[in-house]
């Protein structure tokens, strides 16, 4: 029935690729769905909001290990920057 939009959210879902070996576990499941919804909801909307929520998922936070990130501490470490690489 709405098959623009579903192309229109696929497309943006091969822009936005995270990919990891367990990830396509069962468990993890409901976070794909979730990630995908992301491009149905804006598929004609803003590519701002596409990036935000994107952004704050969940599973991309788990692609790029930016989850538990801190700045820069008293050990000279600095947090992982895959993000800002990607």
């Amino acid at each position: 029935e709405d098959q623009l939009r579903q192309r229109m959210a696929w497309a943006l879902s091969q822009i936005f690729v995270v990919g990891e070996p367990a990830l396509g576990k069962g468990e993890y499941t409901e976070m794909w769905t979730n990630f995908y919804d992301i491009f149905v909801r804006h598929a004609f909307g803003n590519f701002r909001d596409v990036l935000r929520e994107v952004t704050y998922s969940v599973l991309m936070g788990e692609y790029l290990t930016f989850k538990k990130n801190r700045g820069f501490d008293v050990a000279n470490q600095y947090p992982d920057e895959n993000f800002a690489r990607e």
